[in-house]
């Protein structure tokens, strides 16, 4: 910092520079710089990225000057110029470039551009794969006529300098003119100093092609560049697996992959150079895998895979697995220890070797326990501690601070560890010493009404403050993750980044969290199981550290005010007279069809109070109903197994091109504790009631073939599911008129799809029916908003808030699309009607005003 200051010192002796520029000086210090990702040699030549410092503003340098920036090379077999340096007044050039043909070395060569190399500076491979930021740094002093480059620690210079004595520099990085060769890199805190003048670019920009300084004035220009701090919002899927048995999920930090394993094979994912291989094992592992725990020791090199309860005999509980030589697995135990097994927490000791686990849920109890597994004596041992007690719990998350020490958080229990009792969703933080068997809760804070469980690792930030978890509301099936930051100290919070979807249906489905120090990013895993013990694996990265949605919309916000601020007053005016011109001609013309919007809208209104029936019906839409061909109401004749069995023929119907559904997929559903004889008998004897019920309805019947049942369905018979899963398609095809968006309507009126049921069986169809509607209406939404058909807007938000009375996206687009259509007064009422029922569903105020819904972008 001494040598950035003392062109500031000089400057002050000479009165040229205010304290006010010496306050944003120094809030360069404080700035959270972000970067540029440049499109590279990989792509088509008008798509590589380009990037002109001084495009907007040309300054001159007198005598000496210096470039300085942070550089990431993200492919070390790339070729390409990084940065180009020219007088705009003569030809002489210099360049900086990246070579990376050899198997061990990449090499940063200073050319005198089209002569000859002046600097050649080798850097191996596996340090440049280890650090991902580099410190670059080019020195031309006119005064001793050198050119000095340094590289981290290596420095070097050449006498070759052929600048001016005062020269207007062009300084491109990436592309330029005839300069097509680009490598994979980015940029970061890019610094140019003059004797007279510091040019500062953090990069802080989340879109858009301008560059500005530390002090909001615009310079550069970058063509086809990625912002880096959008990688720090948005989660990137980064890959994802499917798995045909119970597999397990372990975090190489060290190798920069991850480790899948179950009884048949390993696989392994390297995800900074995209590599998968798979290791098939000669001898199958003799455990039986049901949770998919593992633990890996990356001193050793080992997979510890592990279940805790329910082992069958002859079959190992703990597997040793070496990783560089994984078909020399040992089985280290056969004992089994708590049934009290679903998402526990799990730590690695690496200094003792064991195997330490705390909590877990099983068989309607929550469990407080901590137990130790020593891998060099075979021993099981619970441990107990001194100080605060921990309740009991399930779902908390996890980390180790050193050898002895480790943060538990969060979870979901009771004090009593009896299920029945009901349950509490934990905000606390415990310190647990394991040397001096001791437990200190840090802090509880209370979020009334917010019902989140954590994922099972946390990972700790740079400067040890605090510590990120993904929190989920587990209870719903189609849940997102949100990333927080949860100080240490008093456990104050804030959400980041953006949501990353995930179906919580089965309770062994989790989440976890992970921080690669070398590549800088967080890893985020979902696993989602089905009953079969088969799951799908995704994971996703996030570049730390993370930002939140206000800070990449406010750095954007403050970028379009400095342009606008910067712009003069003449351009200002004719804007402001070409926009109101523009709103008048809009205004004019859209009176006519604003008010044929306003008329559809209020018979859509009128549409909703009407619940239509008909003969020969069943409606799954709100309340069960069942009317015969005849007209007569006969829902009462359809007992709970009764429905459940129409149920299971209506989602394996004709109307559907299903194949149907077997007799033991029903007896597995219906009569699972029973024996395959009585089931047999019991569902004779359900059958026979139902085909007697639907005796009554016209076009209806349930044959059996190849072995299958299937309910046939002619048009005269009428299912509002059939009909609404039709209206759909007519969306895919686009194929939409006012009659289908009317249809629909009436179909929504009588309430949620299958609310009359809660059997979890069928929870899946309601998920594949929300993934049905949630896949197509918000993009026809979008559309029709786009087109300004504000009117068909209104039952297609209608259509979303029937799934999610929550819907973010439905509210806004509702909203909106009233006050388009001059429906202020209906906006309003809605408005107050959504913040009362956000209120009574999340048991938080809503934190937004009316005028702040106007405010937002759809």
């Amino acid at each position: 910092m001494y040598q950035f200051l003392m062109p500031m010192v000089f400057h002050l002796r000479n009165k040229t520079i205010s304290v006010l520029s010496l306050i944003l000086v120094f809030q360069l210090f404080l700035a959270s710089a972000q970067g540029i990702s440049f499109n590279s040699s990989d792509q088509a030549i008008m798509d590589r990225t380009s990037y002109n410092v001084f495009r907007y503003k040309q300054p001159t340098f007198k005598s000496d000057f210096k470039i300085k920036f942070k550089l990431s090379i993200q492919n070390l077999d790339t070729f390409g110029y990084i940065l180009n340096v020219k007088d705009v007044n003569n030809s002489i050039s210099y360049s900086l470039v990246y070579v990376g043909n050899d198997e061990n070395y990449g090499e940063l060569k200073l050319n005198l551009e089209g002569v000859n190399t002046l600097i050649t500076i080798p850097l191996l491979k596996e340090v440049l794969s280890t650090k991902r930021w580099i410190n670059v740094g080019l020195h031309f002093s006119y005064v001793s006529k050198k050119i000095f480059l340094e590289i981290e620690d290596n420095k070097d210079s050449t006498n070759e300098y052929y600048f001016d004595p005062i020269i207007e520099p062009e300084i491109y990085f990436g592309k330029h003119l005839s300069v097509i060769d680009v490598p994979a890199m980015a940029i970061r805190d890019l610094n140019i100093e003059n004797n007279r003048s510091i040019y500062f670019f953090g990069f802080n920009e989340s879109e858009g092609e301008k560059v500005y300084d530390s002090k909001g004035y615009v310079y550069g220009n970058v063509k086809n560049g990625n912002w880096l701090i959008k990688e720090s919002y948005f989660w990137k899927l980064r890959n994802s697996f499917d798995f045909k048995q119970v597999t397990s999920i372990s975090f190489d930090q060290n190798q920069h992959r991850f480790i899948f394993q179950n009884k048949d094979s390993l696989k392994l994912y390297n995800y900074k150079n995209e590599v998968t291989s798979d290791v098939s094992f000669e001898n199958k592992l003799d455990i039986s895998m049901r949770l998919g725990n593992s633990l890996f020791d990356s001193a050793d090199n080992k997979l510890y895979v592990y279940e805790l309860f329910d082992i069958p005999k002859g079959t190992s509980s703990i597997v040793e697995i070496d990783i560089e030589n994984p078909n020399n697995w040992k089985s280290l135990s056969t004992s089994e220890r708590s049934k009290y097994t679903h998402h526990h927490n799990a730590i690695f000791d690496q200094k003792n070797k064991k195997i330490m686990i705390f909590g877990g849920y099983g068989y309607f109890k929550f469990s407080n326990k901590f137990n130790s597994y020593d891998i060099k004596t075979n021993t099981w041992e619970e441990i107990s501690f001194k100080g605060d007690i921990i309740d009991p719990r399930f779902f908390s998350g996890i980390v180790k601070l050193n050898d002895d020490k480790a943060l538990l958080f969060g979870g979901q229990g009771n004090k009593t560890g009896e299920q029945s009792v009901g349950k509490t969703y934990y905000y606390d933080c415990y310190l647990i010493d394991f040397k001096e068997r001791n437990i200190e809760k840090l802090w509880a804070i209370y979020r009334n009404g917010v019902n989140m469980v954590s994922s099972r690792n946390l990972v700790i930030n740079s400067d040890s403050t605090a510590f990120y978890n993904l929190s989920y509301p587990e209870y719903i099936s189609s849940t997102s993750l949100h990333l927080y930051k949860y100080s240490i100290k008093n456990g104050t919070y804030g959400k980041l980044g953006d949501s990353i979807p995930m179906n919580s249906e089965s309770i062994r489905t989790n989440a976890n969290l992970y921080f690669d120090k070398a590549t800088n990013e967080l890893y985020a895993t979902t696993q989602e199981f089905n009953d079969d013990g088969s799951s799908s694996v995704k994971i996703y990265s996030l570049s730390s550290p993370p930002v939140s949605k206000d800070e990449i919309q406010q750095r954007s916000n403050n970028r379009a005010f400095s342009t606008i601020f910067n712009s003069t007053i003449y351009l200002v005016v004719l804007l402001l007279i070409a926009l109101i011109l523009l709103i008048y001609i809009i205004k004019r013309r859209g009176k006519i069809k604003i008010g044929k919007q306003i008329e559809k809208t209020l018979k859509y209104e009128s549409q909703r109070e009407v619940i239509v029936t008909k003969p020969n019906a069943i409606y799954l839409f709100g309340v069960f109903n069942s009317i015969d061909s005849k007209g007569k109401d006969i829902t009462h004749l359809f007992s709970p197994k009764i429905l459940k069995l129409f149920l299971l023929f209506v989602f394996n119907s004709t109307k559907l091109q299903s194949k149907g559904i077997s007799s033991e997929q029903i007896h597995s559903i219906l009569w699972p504790d029973s024996t395959d004889k009585n089931a047999k008998n019991l569902k004779n004897v359900a059958m026979n009631q139902l085909r007697n019920i639907l005796s009554d309805f016209e076009g209806l019947d349930i044959i059996y073939s190849n072995r299958k049942f299937i309910l046939e369905c002619s048009d005269e018979f009428y299912c509002d599911y059939f009909a609404f899963i039709s209206e759909l398609e007519f969306y895919k095809n686009n194929i939409v008129d006012e009659k289908s968006l009317s249809r629909m309507v009436t179909t929504l009126n009588r309430g949620k799809f299958l609310e009359f049921i809660n059997d979890e069986h069928f929870d899946s169809f309601k998920r594949n029916f929300e993934f049905e509607v949630l896949g197509i209406i918000p993009n026809e939404m979008k559309r029709f908003y786009d087109s300004k058909e504000y009117s068909d807007v209104i039952p297609l938000t209608e259509i979303l808030l029937n799934i999610d009375p929550l819907n973010m996206d439905a509210f806004l687009y509702k909203t909106h699309s009233l006050m388009k259509m001059n429906m202020s007064g209906k906006a309003k009422k809605y408005f107050n009607y959504f913040v009362v029922n956000y209120s009574r569903i999340t048991g938080e105020e809503f934190n937004q005003t009316f005028r702040d819904i106007l405010q937002k972008n759809v």
